[in-house]
């Protein structure tokens, strides 16, 4: 009975099982951030025609 008491206790301090806090690989603070330095996301057809109606309204606002 000992021994198997001893080779439970020596797998367990050998072989560890991961605890559910090692999964995260964006390091301690948990926050990934991504620079795209000055770099622009072209906007999308339907994007540009919200964008060009949305500065007619800005500019019909302004007189």
């Amino acid at each position: 009975m000992k021994n198997l008491l001893l080779i439970a206790l020596t797998t367990t301090l050998l072989f560890p099982t991961p605890s559910q806090s090692d999964t995260n690989h964006f390091g301690a603070g948990g926050v990934f951030e991504l620079d795209l330095g000055d770099s622009e996301i072209p906007l999308t057809p339907k994007q540009e025609r919200e964008q060009k109606l949305l500065e007619e309204r800005f500019k019909k606002k302004e007189k």
